[in-house]
């Protein structure tokens, strides 16, 4: 894998500059609280420049297909001059996210003794139903990819961090804010599950390191995007830029903001990486994700 910028001082600066796929990915819906542990400890966890719901085409019944690219120009790739025809092309500009994985959990609560109030007892792996081509609905753990602004989301994961590593806590995840803002709180809910039985036969499908790589890969990005006319819209919710390099660095906040969901649709089709050997295990998570998703709506 490229040597993302990891860890709790990328998420810090990334934070600071952007002043603020069986691939789910991990919703949070404002009002309701997720207990998730992470499964990616935070050294390993990468802040990239990210192009998130590219619109790469159409399938036949009309829907868009979505990707996601990491830049070429992320710091830990080919930096400024990288090659990002979303920038020079099409004038949209990546914006800074770290991305984790983490399982869903379900809590499970006991009353007190004598009629009092319910208590945290313990959790229960949350899972998740999709049907295969065959027609066979299939059971699968509900784990995703925590894909989240550092600057909002991730910096408070660092502060628990501190106190004691993520992927040894449950956390209680809850989405606050107004309409306009969106802000999270994180309470420890009780230690890490041990999940290895759980879990053993989705990292046998699963590799998140060859899910990263094929997001940056430039053979990929060349031959989703290049093929794509100039007036093709690649993105309905990035605001535009003016095109040629290195305009990343100088985009406004309002520009940044436009550029940034957080809960943008993610029920769309995510299309497969071209074939090579590294792509395989990813397109497997990318097309359990589809089905996931669709099943989940």
């Amino acid at each position: 894998m490229a040597k993302f910028r990891t860890g709790g001082e990328a998420v810090a600066a990334a934070a600071t500059r952007s002043g603020g796929k069986f691939t789910p990915t991990v919703k949070f819906e404002a009002g309701k609280t997720k207990y998730l542990q992470f499964l990616t400890p935070l050294d390993e966890t990468p802040t990239v420049l990210l192009h998130n719901f590219i619109i790469t085409g159409e399938r036949e019944d009309g829907g868009k297909i979505y990707n996601t690219f990491i830049s070429r120009r992320d710091p830990a790739l080919d930096g400024a001059d990288g090659y990002d025809p979303l920038i020079d092309k099409f004038g949209v500009m990546p914006t800074n996210k770290t991305i984790g994985l983490a399982v869903e959990l379900e809590p499970q609560f006991e009353k007190k003794a004598g009629g009092g109030r319910q208590v945290l007892v313990g959790f229960d792996v949350a899972t998740r139903q999709f049907e295969n081509k065959d027609g066979e609905t299939i059971e699968v753990p509900a784990v995703g990819l925590v894909v989240q602004s550092p600057s909002n989301f991730w910096n408070h994961i660092v502060v628990n961090d501190d106190i004691k590593p993520i992927e040894e806590t449950v956390f209680a995840v809850t989405r606050t804010g107004a309409d306009t803002t969106t802000a999270y709180t994180f309470v420890p809910a009780g230690d890490a599950m041990d999940l290895d039985e759980d879990l053993d036969e989705f990292f046998e499908q699963f590799d998140f390191e060859a899910l990263l790589d094929d997001w940056a890969d430039e053979d990929r990005i060349r031959e989703l995007i290049d093929p794509l006319p100039s007036d093709f819209v690649v993105s309905a919710y990035a605001q535009k830029g003016k095109k040629g390099k290195g305009k990343s660095s100088s985009q406004s906040t309002r520009s940044r903001k436009a550029a940034e969901p957080e809960e943008a649709d993610e029920t769309e089709e995510q299309e497969a990486a071209p074939t090579t050997s590294r792509s395989r295990r990813a397109r497997n998570f990318a097309n359990l994700r589809s089905e996931s998703s669709k099943s989940d709506e």
